[in-house]
């Protein structure tokens, strides 16, 4: 198993497991990454994606609303999200993997690096155009913490 990714809130370490945990336990979640996004006040704050399970009607804002209640509720008004994004399906490795360092690069508007050996690479440009829109995009440097995040120890 992975080491269990930490994000820190305002000083409160939040397990990453913990919180995709939590929102699993919604019905229509299929799979949840969490990751974390830098903030100006709070210094981290965890951002979700989710997909859902096939057949899912629901509206994709009333399944985030409810993975945010989940995550308030089992953890705590501190692991609220900043935001829930429903997502086609999650970056991958050939093992089934989620690559959560490519959500966190995406989240903070980093460059993901190399995804050629990911088992469904299409899927990170249509999440990356999604969270951040079609245009080009700058990139930022990123903090050492988020760059390490979800990499293989």
């Amino acid at each position: 198993g992975r080491v269990d990714d930490v994000i820190n809130v305002a000083g409160h370490r939040l397990g990453t497991k913990e919180l995709e945990s939590a929102a699993l336990t919604v019905s229509e979640v299929a799979e949840a990454a969490v990751v974390p996004i830098v903030d100006p006040e709070r210094g981290r704050v965890p951002e979700v994606y989710i997909a859902l399970k096939p057949g899912i009607k629901a509206a994709p804002a009333e399944v985030s609303a409810k993975v945010t209640l989940a995550i308030e509720t089992v953890i705590g008004k501190i692991a609220r999200p900043r935001v829930v994004r429903v997502v086609p399906d999650m970056p991958k490795t050939r093992s089934g993997k989620i690559m959560r360092r490519v959500l966190a690069a995406i989240s903070n508007q980093m460059d993901y690096g190399d995804i050629t050996t990911l088992a469904n690479p299409e899927v990170v440009e249509q999440i990356r155009i999604q969270v951040q829109g079609a245009g080009p995009v700058v990139k930022k440097t990123a903090p050492e913490d988020i760059k390490a995040f979800g990499a293989d120890v």
